[in-house]
């Protein structure tokens, strides 16, 4: 079959996103949509999606509801969350910073903020940690310093940056420029964490990342046979290396490409039953589950950090911990994945 495609703008909003893809379903007749680069724009046009009988192959999305309380029957996501950040996280702070900490959260306020605020005081406050106090920013917010500068008067050794793209460079910056990563408290160096990195978060906040702990869904400098393959062919293409983003919706559109061939068919639910519960390898993060139970890929997940001297542009973030699968696995209906009333639904198969 000849593969075609069309490409929209969701500018971030989850209205503009869900007239986007309508526009794909009904004028150009799409039948499989991909990307986003926001978790609110993925539950949008994921719902979108199951209303209209088309599969949604979700792209860059981390919030715990894509595949906790908004999980739908034709969606699916290779995408680690916020949950599994948590999880992996975790044990690396306890051994690198104690288990006696106080910890401040600054949280970006939306739907993605909130599950990982969530998830990291859940798991740090499972090794010991004190959560100190939450405080909500504007998703619009440019400047953090009225936000700083609480955190020195309350007691906590480390601040949480929930905060994702612009706003995690400009909340890092502002949280450097306050000399935080030069004070001590409570008798320990004060420490920054950062949930959730991707390569341009790192390289707009520069030097300041240097040495700052957060994960990662895959990284380019991995040594398996999948990764390299793929890191070769993109830098031919591209000139540089991929970014998590690129690799983890070219998985899912292998992974959709393949269950169509497996399926023999496009009917949505043909491929929902060649998705559901299929396992794999050679993709970058080792052995993967398609979970029947929610369409979430169970896989390893990177926890990495700042590099000290990186040697390019592209080269600013090292894998620290390759934290295996089993200890980022969770029950489908834990309360952070909606609980007992959390449910797929049935598949839609269009027309």
């Amino acid at each position: 079959k000849k593969v075609e495609f069309v490409t929209g703008d969701t500018q971030t909003k989850a209205d503009a996103a869900r007239a986007s893809a309508k526009s794909m379903i009904e004028k150009d007749g799409a039948i499989m949509i991909t990307g986003g680069s926001s978790s609110g724009v993925a539950v949008a046009v994921q719902a979108l999606c199951q209303e209209a009988g088309v599969i949604f192959m979700a792209g860059l999305t981390h919030s715990n509801d894509t595949t906790g309380k908004d999980r739908k029957a034709n969606g699916f996501r290779h995408f680690f969350n916020s949950y599994m950040s948590g999880a992996a996280l975790a044990p690396v702070l306890a051994n690198a910073y104690g288990k006696d900490r106080k910890a401040y959260h600054l949280t970006a306020d939306y739907n993605w903020g909130y599950t990982t605020e969530e998830a990291v005081k859940d798991s740090t406050e499972a090794i010991g940690w004190e959560t100190v106090n939450a405080v909500k920013t504007p998703l619009t917010q440019t400047d953090f310093s009225s936000y700083i500068a609480p955190v020195l008067q309350s007691g906590a050794d480390v601040l949480v940056l929930n905060h994702y793209g612009g706003n995690m460079v400009n909340s890092l910056t502002n949280a450097v420029q306050f000399g935080l990563r030069d004070k001590q408290v409570n008798g320990k160096n004060f420490e920054i964490v950062v949930p959730l990195y991707s390569r341009l978060m790192a390289r707009g906040a520069g030097e300041n990342v240097k040495g700052i702990f957060g994960s990662t869904n895959w990284h380019w400098s991995l040594s398996d046979e999948g990764t390299k393959a793929f890191v070769k062919s993109f830098g031919e293409k591209y000139g540089f290396p991929p970014s998590q983003a690129a690799h983890t919706v070219y998985c899912q559109t292998l992974l959709y490409a393949d269950a169509a061939e497996r399926a023999g068919t496009f009917n949505p639910c043909g491929i929902v039953e060649a998705l559901e519960g299929f396992e794999f390898d050679g993709l970058g993060n080792g052995p993967t589950l398609y979970r029947a139970e929610d369409h979430q890929c169970f896989k390893d997940v990177l926890v990495v950090k700042g590099k000290e001297n990186p040697t390019s542009e592209f080269d600013v973030l090292e894998v620290v911990e390759v934290t295996p699968v089993a200890q980022v696995t969770y029950e489908p209906n834990i309360p952070q994945m909606g609980g007992p009333e959390a449910t797929l639904g049935q598949c839609n198969p269009g027309t």
